[in-house]
This record gives structure tokens, sequence and C-alpha cells, in this order.
């Protein structure tokens, strides 16, 4: 379900994750309420067991706003969940929450997206078993 929101009332929460598997998450929030009337995105990555992030990159959506990013490696091998939570000063605001994993080349590995509303964390998950790491642990 697409945000049904003015396109001046749209706002975009962006960060980029750098894992130590070579794969880069691209996290993300689309909030139908102004920059300035976002007060707080919060992200909870759960990436696969071993894997930590190597750097990350965000921008606050505005300079009232806070953005906070949390990692818990607690998932099985090719597994990744993104818990999403947005507060407004408005309440009750449409967003999407939406992650893609790419390669160290650029090359989309994974895509998915949930809506919901602000207050509750929306959870993406995606799966991605990259194939020349199995085959190179196997050997």
């Amino acid at each position: 379900m697409p945000i049904q929101a003015h396109a001046s009332l749209l706002c975009r929460a962006d960060p980029i994750v750098v894992l130590s598997n070579g794969l880069i998450m691209d996290v993300g929030a689309n909030i139908a309420a102004l920059p300035s009337q976002v007060t707080e995105v919060h992200y909870d990555l759960h990436v696969p067991t071993g894997v930590t992030v190597l750097f990350s990159l965000h921008l606050p959506v505005s300079q009232t706003s806070q953005e906070t990013l949390a990692v818990h490696a607690d998932q099985l091998a090719g597994d990744y969940q993104v818990n999403t939570t947005v507060h407004t000063n408005l309440g009750n605001v449409d967003m999407e929450a939406d992650t893609t994993l790419y390669s160290l080349m650029g090359k989309q590995l994974s895509y998915n997206s949930i809506a919901g509303r602000e207050g509750t964390p929306l959870a993406v998950f995606l799966h991605y078993a990259n194939t020349l790491q199995a085959s190179i642990a196997r050997s």
C-alpha cells in the first residue's frame, strides 16, 4: 500500500550500512510528514550471526530529529530483518519502511517494503544466500 500524500508532505530517512560479509543495506522510511515534524526514526537491524557493521552513513531527517541504529547479529545465514519505528509531533502518520540489499559492486540483490503507521515497529524481512560464499565454505 503506497503512501498517499501530497509531495510536499513526504520526507525520507535513508541510512546506508556496509556489512562485514560484503553486503550493503540501504534502509529507509518514507514518512507522510514534513522533515521538521519528524522527531525520531529508529532502526533495529537483525543480521546473520557473525556479521558486523563496518561503516554506516546516516543523516538526520532534519535538525530537530534523531536517527538511531542498533545492530543485532542474531539471524541465520542469509536472513535479514529491519524493524523501523518513526515518531512525529503529529501522531498517527502513514509511513513505509523499505530495505534493499546490494553487493559491493552496486548490484541489487534483494528488496522488500511494508506500509503502516508511526509508533509501531514495521518489520521488513529479506533473504539472500550468497552462493559463492556458501560454495567456498563447503570446500
